[in-house]
């Protein structure tokens, strides 16, 4: 094997091919780091010399249905310009990781057509290194989000767990992205958001919230030229809770021939008026009822 087919068909470059073993139906080349291509870690000086190694194996890209493993003792080295003892970069490879980069790139590449369980069955690998794959994507694209171009966003909180343990949720409302997720509920788990929106030099022209007052004076505080939207769901929510207050207070006032005729008219006063039923002559109950 070549040095060109390390870099190119697995990535690896800065290293020689020493040899190849047959294992078990797997495949195992090891490789050495060239002389010339040393560096500290620290500092990235040429000025090092070799203070012992250490034997690791990184699985890597298959080869068809064979499982491939990089063999590689792993330098450690002195540096002379900043005293320090440690072991080189890999560069193909993350610390403290069994697989190489490109090993993660097609493990994710898989994962967009496949489930965890069918990607581990095809690698010949553990569900929980294909999960820990796909989480290490997630947070690296997805934990701070690019907020520059944000327009209209929704806050809102969550609970989570038995604890009733709640979390703030911004979302992006035309693409639906979660752009922010802070610890607890209130505006003190916002101050994290407005400071990197903030950064960001973002124009938010509207936001849409309940009608928490903490909520409200947030936004007012920090987005003072942005337009606040409640939220549908909050507002039929109040809608409905005043209607049943009202006809409870009617309910008490009224005589028993009254109460006889108002009672049970709660769900038809929240009903559409296209989805009363003639059969069961709703229309004509509420008119009574109203009359």
């Amino acid at each position: 094997m070549s040095t060109s087919i390390l870099y190119h068909g697995f990535g690896i470059y800065g290293y020689r091919y020493v040899s190849s073993q047959y294992q078990h139906g797997t495949i195992v080349f090891t490789v050495e780091k060239e002389e010339r291509a040393l560096r500290c870690p620290s500092c990235q000086g040429r000025h090092v010399c070799r203070r012992g190694t250490q034997l690791r194996w990184f699985h890597t890209l298959p080869i068809g249905r064979k499982q491939i493993y990089i063999r590689l003792h792993i330098p450690r080295v002195f540096c002379r310009d900043c005293s320090v003892v440690r072991q080189i970069s890999l560069g193909f490879a993350d610390p403290r990781r069994t697989y190489t980069k490109a090993f993660e790139r097609y493990v994710v590449e898989l994962s967009r057509h496949m489930t965890i369980q069918d990607v581990a069955l095809h690698l010949d690998v553990g569900w929980d290194l294909v999960k820990e794959i796909q989480r290490r994507y997630l947070v690296k694209r997805f934990s701070r989000p690019q907020l520059k171009r944000l327009k209209h966003i929704a806050i809102d909180e969550i609970s989570i767990g038995k604890d009733h343990r709640y979390l703030t949720v911004v979302l992006d409302l035309l693409t639906g992205a979660v752009v922010f997720v802070g610890e607890g509920k209130g505006a003190e788990a916002l101050a994290p958001f407005w400071q990197r929106l903030k950064y960001s030099r973002a124009k938010i022209e509207a936001v849409a919230i309940d009608m928490s007052p903490a909520y409200i004076s947030a936004v007012a505080g920090n987005l003072p030229k942005a337009t606040i939207v409640f939220d549908h769901f909050h507002i039929i929510k109040l809608f409905n809770e005043k209607l049943s207050d009202l006809r409870r207070n009617i309910y008490q006032k009224l005589n028993k021939a009254g109460q006889k005729v108002l009672k049970g008219t709660r769900w038809l006063l929240l009903k559409n008026s296209h989805r009363l039923r003639p059969k069961y002559q709703e229309k004509q109950r509420l008119a009574k009822g109203c009359g």
